[in-house]
């Protein structure tokens, strides 16, 4: 099977490309010119140079291929909402279109829990939740990736496109900064962080998720299929940050919410008079942050009988480089 990439020079995209090496798959990218391009080619991949917004270059890169993992995104805090925009939703937009065209079997594509908004307490987060209703009060990133999903669903739907969509949580892994929490900071080996320390945690480790983005690539059938996926429905900021301690030896600690929720109006001001790109601290933003949020994760289990292969302390000692050796 001939696959394309997209993103193949990213941190997800990265390790997708190494993942379908080893298993001597061969590989197309969709990539800017850059020096890990240029590496990708040297180790036996094909690479269409050219961005997402180049409608020639993602024909090329589609052309001939049977499955297509789109990963690419703009994910960076900093940027104009045009920016975001143009690769998040026109970008993917183009892609669809080209493998549409191409005759492609199956694309695969990469979104985000970030879709989801505030719900009721106690409410389960699954496939069948609404978007944010409110999305101008999220940051550009946000925004965007809402705005491609929901083109991704009309799309699939309106032409027939056999697409799987995979919304993941905070991706992690090596090569990649350890998460510590939706809002928190780091100082040395202290970690410090805001909202309650039982709030869930929705992490997938990247080996995790590419294995389920191969179950899904396999799948039979040509409808629209959507699936939410993080390593541990019950992994709490509090088990989180104590397996983490257990390897690194760093220390957490937890601060209430409130006083930032009660600062949200005055810094949210302040943020958008300063030039942060797409930055947002709303009071919508920080609320969702904050809240306890249980994301069901029973489709992908049941339909592709995927579960995490890596478990949380040994997937911390791969992110950091410490394996243990006895």
């Amino acid at each position: 099977m001939r696959v394309c990439v997209t993103g193949g020079t990213g941190f997800l995209g990265g390790a997708l490309v190494r993942r379908l090496l080893a298993e001597r798959v061969p590989v197309r990218v969709l990539a800017r010119p850059s020096v890990r391009a240029d590496e990708l080619e040297s180790r036996g991949v094909e690479v269409v140079r050219g961005e997402l917004g180049d409608p020639a270059a993602v024909a090329r890169a589609v052309r001939g291929i049977e499955l297509v993992y789109h990963v690419a995104a703009k994910v960076d805090s900093a940027g104009k909402a045009a920016e975001f925009f143009e690769t998040n939703v026109r970008g993917t937009e183009g892609v669809l279109a080209a493998c549409l065209d191409a005759g492609v079997r199956r694309v695969v594509y990469e979104s985000s829990i970030a879709v989801y908004g505030l719900v009721r307490n106690g409410e389960h987060i699954d496939e069948n939740t609404p978007y944010d209703e409110f999305p101008k009060l999220r940051d550009f990133y946000s925004q965007s990736k809402l705005a491609a999903d929901q083109l991704a669903v009309s799309f699939a739907r309106k032409t027939g496109l056999p697409l799987v969509i995979m919304r993941p949580g905070i991706i992690y892994g090596p090569g990649k900064a350890l998460p510590l929490g939706l809002l928190s900071f780091n100082l040395g080996k202290s970690n410090f962080v805001f909202g309650s320390p039982d709030l869930h945690f929705p992490l997938n480790y990247a080996e995790n998720l590419i294995d389920a983005m191969e179950l899904a690539a396999n799948l039979d059938g040509d409808q629209l299929r959507e699936f939410n996926i993080v390593d541990d429905e019950d992994l709490t900021l509090l088990r989180y940050h104590s397996t983490k301690s257990n390897v690194d030896q760093s220390r957490t600690r937890f601060f209430p919410g409130w006083p930032v929720l009660a600062a949200a109006p005055l810094v949210d001001t302040v943020m958008r008079v300063l030039p942060l790109g797409g930055t947002r601290l709303s009071k919508h933003q920080l609320e969702r942050s904050l809240q306890d949020r249980f994301y069901d994760t029973r489709r992908i289990r049941q339909e592709l009988r995927w579960a995490p292969k890596v478990p949380l302390e040994e997937s911390i000692r791969r992110s950091i480089g410490t394996h243990d050796h006895a």
